[in-house]
């Protein structure tokens, strides 16, 4: 997405973007109804604004775009909002609206104002076999369930600390109950873990095709499948209760964070997809 055009869109779209994050979290400690709803439209028409872009550039270049991290990003930051939105519909949860959607924020203006193209060429990467394309697809898919529950164990962490202290006020009804905010992590990461086994044995049945064993000493293979065990140890910790829940969720968090890094930075190594 090279074109000045879609840079210029991309900026207005990221200012737009930021201006419904604002008004989710003026609500936030505002409670203004208003507000709110301005939000929600806003955030609606970024979405909007992200499908036209995403399909304007698939109808151009007559591929799905998965060509670089930087287009990972920005199909990230169109499911983020995507959930979003039916989250929104479904249930009012304001506050993990406005967290769920700063991630997105924060991805989509890595994208808005990625690096120099030298920088891009490197992290580039040939997507034009089928189980390929499913296997990045589902990973990303996968990436955004477990924003979800990241922004979940955020709020439980929040919610935990005004239970010790006592703090029932207005905003501790409006974020949810620690019950509620576990089980939402819970199914989010149970999902995205599912999603992700599917596609990385895709994408092991694509490599050991085209490449063969060596694929196994892939840094970016290595570091997703430990990522992905740390899932796994994750939901068996938390499924046979062997630490105290909040162990288990800041456990979640420092995985997803960890699986951030390699989103961002492991990606950017010599690997088979070059």
């Amino acid at each position: 997405m090279q074109d000045v055009f879609f840079v210029r869109f991309h900026e207005i779209t990221l200012l737009i973007y930021l201006l419904s994050i604002s008004c989710y979290f003026y609500d936030f400690f505002k409670k203004n109804h208003k507000i709110r709803m301005v939000g929600f439209y806003t955030l609606g028409i970024v979405w909007l604004c992200q499908t036209i872009s995403l399909s304007l550039y698939i109808n151009s270049i007559h591929a799905v775009p998965l060509g670089s991290v930087f287009d990972v990003f920005y199909f990230l930051n169109w499911l983020i909002l995507s959930i979003s939105i039916v989250i929104s519909v479904v249930k009012q949860l304001d506050f993990s609206i406005f967290l769920f959607n700063t991630i997105g924020f924060i991805v989509m203006a890595i994208h808005t104002f990625r690096p120099n193209e030298s920088f891009i060429r490197h992290a580039e990467f040939n997507v034009n076999h089928e189980l390929l394309i499913i296997h990045v697809s589902l990973a990303i898919i996968s990436y955004a369930l477990f924003s979800l529950a990241f922004v979940n164990g955020a709020l439980y962490i929040l919610q935990y600390r005004n239970l010790k202290q006592k703090h029932f006020d207005q905003k501790y009804f409006r974020i949810g109950s620690v019950f509620s905010l576990e089980k939402i992590m819970f199914y989010s990461t149970l999902i995205g873990l599912i999603i992700l086994i599917i596609g990385v044995i895709l994408g092991a049945q694509w490599g050991f095709q085209t490449i063969g064993l060596k694929i196994l000493f892939d840094p970016k293979v290595i570091s997703s499948i430990i990522i992905m065990i740390c899932y796994v140890v994750y939901i068996i910790i938390r499924t046979k209760r062997l630490v105290s829940p909040l162990n288990y969720v800041l456990f979640n968090m420092l995985i997803y964070m960890l699986s951030m890094f390699n989103l961002m930075f492991i990606s950017h190594f010599p690997n088979f997809f070059g």
